[in-house]
């Protein structure tokens, strides 16, 4: 039984690494804007920054630390989809926002689905699957020095977007968990 708890845990450790590099608790700092950067207090408060400021997420977990600048700006609403399919959105306007990720240390999956839009009643709502707006954020991953860019979409009801707020989740093993929000 010892063994199998110790292979449980070697196996645990290794996942946790080569799916975040470094895991633990994720912290978050917001910069950019007026003023210096606001530290995040501890769980259960994360960051909240306008759009347009960029976001830190740090997180170290046996000695590997990952650091990410995040921001997201220029939402955008639209009553379909650009391009030729133009597809109209279910739910009320398709809202699309600029994503820029950056690694400055560690590495770290930069992906489309650590995204999700907040309505202020709490309501939560993933990407919209759409393909007329360019360039997407594409899932990468990322080295330090190294960054993407591209853009998100959300399907929500209009009266969703006022107090609404962009979601990004935790990195490494806090992946399943708020890290930050943009408020619109």
């Amino acid at each position: 039984m010892r063994k199998l708890s110790l292979f449980g845990l070697v196996a645990l450790t290794a996942f946790s690494l080569a799916c975040g590099a470094g895991a633990g608790d994720t912290s978050s700092s917001v910069g950019g804007g007026e003023g210096p950067g606001v530290e995040a207090a501890p769980e259960p408060t994360t960051a909240v920054g306008k759009l347009g400021q960029t976001i830190t997420l740090t997180s170290e977990l046996l000695g590997d630390k990952t650091v990410v600048e995040v921001a997201v700006s220029n939402a955008k609403q639209h009553t379909k989809e650009p391009g030729s399919f133009g597809s109209k959105p279910e739910k009320g306007v398709f809202l699309a926002l600029d994503v820029t990720v950056v690694c400055k240390q560690g590495t770290y999956h930069a992906n489309p689905f650590n995204f999700k839009f907040v309505a202020k009643d709490g309501t939560v709502s993933e990407l919209a699957l759409t393909i007329g707006f360019k360039p997407e954020l594409d899932a990468v991953d990322l080295s330090a020095g190294q960054k993407t860019s591209g853009k998100i979409v959300f399907d929500v009801p209009k009266a969703a977007l006022t107090g609404g707020r962009i979601q990004i989740d935790g990195v490494g093993l806090d992946m399943d968990k708020p890290a930050a929000y943009w408020a619109l």
